[in-house]
């Protein structure tokens, strides 16, 4: 117990000795910190929106019809070797 008792004693000393930022720096943090995660947040939105819509447009281009024996991929390969013409 002697051990725990003067581990926690330890992290209060520690603890007393931080420099805490003052309230105008600290809300200028805050604001930079929401500002970087809205916009990383939008980010992932439009990529996902942008991911979702081409691969719809493949989907339409390449619809899976299980009677084909010829993967996508090879669809596609040829697809584009003779100028986007079936």
């Amino acid at each position: 117990m002697n051990k725990f008792t003067r581990y926690f004693k330890g992290v209060g000393e520690e603890a007393r000795r931080i420099r805490w930022p003052d309230s105008r720096l600290l809300w200028k943090s805050v604001t930079i910190v929401i500002v970087i995660s809205v916009i990383s947040a939008l980010a992932i939105v439009l990529s996902d929106w942008l991911t979702a819509n081409i691969m719809k447009a493949f989907e339409e281009v390449f619809p899976k019809d299980s009677s084909e024996s010829t993967s996508a991929a090879f669809r596609m390969i040829s697809w584009i070797k003779i100028g986007g013409h079936f």
